[in-house]
């Protein structure tokens, strides 16, 4: 039983792959964006039809990795190859012509039904004899095909083959399918450029005629600027039929909701012919209801020159907004009777002739002029409608002449050609513009999309900066507080040892209960810190207003803290203003602030120095304050440090290593305490000019009267 193409491939509803995985070759993924933009780029710069769809092959065999690449175009229901490219390896390796696939009939219904239509390896394929050898001669085993279409129809093919069994990708298939449409772009042109090819074989002898379709050719294919090719189109056919006046009339249809001009159309196609003497429509509602018509450009040569002169002199453009430009076809009889007749052009020789033998009708008041005698309305149709019966008419080229005029049927031929190009201008424009857009808009989703990885990288160097830092921090205040806790432990325990021993005199076990309690106080200092400071970030901590004695508290705390620092022969000056200092606060929290900068204060001042206590009044914002500045002499703080010197566990670089006692809570439990005090504290570093010290300034501001906090 012999089994048809068809029945080997899957069900058409996917693209179809062949059942059998043939092992996966590893290449690159196929960009479909990328695709387009490389396709898009040849339209844009490439000028000669020849070569267009050669290229293009070329980018699809390049880009899929492929063996070769083949477009055929579709004239008179069958497949014509335009264009082969071949991968250099592959070529080398035969030479024979790409396999004509859309000569097996299977094949052909299996791709009208499977956009694309992905074959993984052809041999298990029953194919007709003549393919079959074809495709062993140019050693294809697998075919990623796919048909073009433009308007709806069928105007080409593309086959991507390879030497091997391949699983085509998902990616290859949807970059396939976004190139198709700029393909169909790609044959549309080549078939314009042969049909203007054809035309100019048989007016070659129409210098003017031949002049004008190259202008009108060149400004299609390099300009995106459709009134740039509209006023160009206009002008040359004027100046070459040497008419009065040009003009090109565009269609709004009732349900075009964009503004744009759609493809719907409305109309009856059993009338033979229309010319001057034809009746008119008796029912115009019925061909085009409330088709709007609008003049978007329009041309006159020069009024000043004489006739013999007027024909090679330049004209001019006459901006449409001088007139009454838009209109209801329903109002105009001449419009209705062109729209009819399309893809025909409607010539009307005598425009009084017309009139006098439909007096009852009404034309547009842009054929009611006297210099309109005669008058040429051309429908601007694609050039695959103009065998059609119901032709997409997107507006009117008209021409208008200032004497009655027979119009020649070579006249009459080359108007349907502009008027074809300019239809298939219009809507090629909006194709292109709509590629574009979609190009555009895959570009910003790409960078928007890169914008954000860029954001989330730099979000997560941020947290993974910050992450060490606090894992740097952390390890730092374990190791301070496993000294800060294992010092006084030893302490204790060697006290306890002693105390233990028999014999001892009252003398020594005061001694080491002195030890004990010292020790002791230590331990309660640093959990009583760590409990004020988880207060405090909690907000859980009440103010206990009362008046204080700031010069007197200072004094206080310089003879304690003299005597601390008796070791290491530290002094400490207090510098304070003349008058009295009136100070409403928590003495509680003030007290503890003063101590923990003492307390920094001697553990970093150079041995012999002296610390200075600095207090001024003063206002700000009508807000009496108070300054009080510590400063103290030591080694300097680095620069980075500066910034974090008040968060908690925060420690000046070696201290743990130079042994200087400390968990890095004193600091953060100041800053605390200055703001529970509605007060500000700041520090700062110079270099003196002995280079081994600093002056270190600590500046703490609070208002003077707390019940009234700024």
């Amino acid at each position: 039983m012999t089994h048809t193409f068809a029945a080997q491939l899957q069900h058409p509803a996917e693209p179809t792959r062949n059942s059998r995985k043939p092992p996966r070759l590893m290449q690159p993924s196929v960009d479909p964006a990328q695709v387009g933009q490389q396709i898009t780029q040849i339209l844009v710069n490439n000028l000669e039809s020849d070569t267009l769809l050669s290229e293009i092959a070329g980018v699809l065999t390049q880009a899929f990795a492929a063996g070769g690449t083949s477009i055929a175009i579709r004239e008179e229901r069958k497949f014509a190859i335009r264009a082969v490219a071949w991968h250099p390896q592959h070529r080398s390796e035969t030479h024979a012509n790409p396999p004509p696939l859309w000569d097996c009939p299977a094949f052909r219904r299996q791709l009208a039904r499977t956009r694309p239509l992905a074959i993984a390896d052809l041999n298990p394929i029953k194919m007709n004899a003549k393919v079959a050898a074809s495709c062993r001669e140019a050693n294809v085993r697998s075919v990623l095909a796919i048909e073009t279409r433009s308007q709806g129809e069928i105007s080409g093919a593309i086959a991507v083959m390879k030497s091997q069994p391949y699983e085509w990708t998902d990616d290859e298939i949807a970059a396939l399918q976004a190139g198709a449409d700029l393909v169909a772009i790609a044959i549309a042109q080549v078939r314009q450029a042969t049909s203007i090819r054809i035309l100019e074989k048989q007016t070659g002898t129409f210098t003017h005629q031949q002049a004008l379709l190259a202008r009108l050719t060149k400004a299609i294919l390099n300009s995106l600027d459709l009134t740039e090719v509209l006023q160009e189109a206009i002008e040359g056919i004027t100046q070459t039929l040497q008419a009065s006046h040009g003009l090109v009339l565009l269609f709004k249809y009732p349900d075009d909701r964009r503004g744009d001009w759609q493809l719907s159309r409305w109309g009856i196609w059993d009338r033979p012919h229309l010319d001057e003497t034809s009746p008119p429509v008796e029912n115009p509602e019925a061909i085009a209801p409330q088709i709007q018509v609008t003049v978007v450009a329009q041309w006159r040569p020069n009024k000043t020159l004489t006739e013999d002169q007027r024909a090679n002199a330049p004209g001019k453009i006459e901006n449409p907004n001088q007139f009454d430009q838009a209109f209801k076809m329903s109002d105009c009889a001449w419009c209705q009777q062109a729209y009819r007749w399309a893809p025909q052009p409607l010539a009307i020789g005598n425009r009084r002739k017309w009139l006098d033998a439909h007096p009852k009708t009404e034309i547009a008041p842009i054929f009611q002029s006297e210099a309109t005698a005669a008058a040429l309305l051309v429908p601007l149709t694609r050039s695959n409608d103009r065998a059609s019966h119901s032709p997409k008419i997107l507006g009117f080229l008209v021409l208008q002449h200032d004497r009655p005029r027979e119009w020649e049927a070579e006249e009459l031929k080359l108007v349907e050609l502009v008027g074809t190009q300019l239809g298939n201008a219009l809507l090629q424009t909006r194709i292109l513009h709509q590629v574009h857009s979609l190009v555009g808009d895959r570009t910003a989703q790409l960078q928007r999309s890169m914008d954000v990885q860029a954001k989330l990288y730099e979000q997560s160097r941020r947290q993974v900066h910050q992450l060490r830092s606090l894992h740097q921090q952390t390890s730092e205040f374990l190791a301070a507080v496993s000294h800060e806790l294992n010092t006084p432990l030893t302490s204790m325990g060697v006290a306890i040892e002693m105390l233990r021993q028999v014999g001892l005199t009252p003398e020594r076990q005061a001694t080491y209960l002195n030890i004990l309690e010292q020790e002791w106080r230590r331990e309660k200092k640093l959990v009583e810190n760590l409990l004020m400071l988880q207060r405090l970030e909690a907000k859980e901590t009440a103010l206990q207003m009362q008046a204080v004695d700031l010069p007197a508290l200072l004094r206080e705390l310089g003879e304690a803290f003299e005597q601390k620092w008796a070791h290491k022969k530290l002094k400490l000056a207090i510098d304070l203003p003349r008058s009295g200092l009136k100070l409403k606060s928590d003495a509680e929290s003030l007290k503890n602030i003063l101590e923990e900068l003492l307390t920094n204060a001697g553990k970093y001042s150079h041995p012999g120095t002296t610390a200075i206590f600095q207090v001024i009044e003063c206002v700000e914002g009508d807000i009496p304050q108070v300054e009080i500045a510590l400063i103290n002499f030591g080694s300097e703080i680095p620069p980075e440090d500066l910034p974090h010197i008040f968060d908690p566990f925060r420690r000046r670089q070696g201290a743990t290593q130079e042994a200087i006692p400390g968990t890095g809570l004193g600091l953060a439990l100041v800053r605390g305490l200055v703001q529970l005090l509605y007060g500000e504290i700041g520090v700062s570093c110079q270099m003196l000019d002995d280079k081994n010290t600093s002056e270190i300034r600590f500046t703490l501001t609070l208002p003077q009267n707390i019940e009234n906090p700024s």
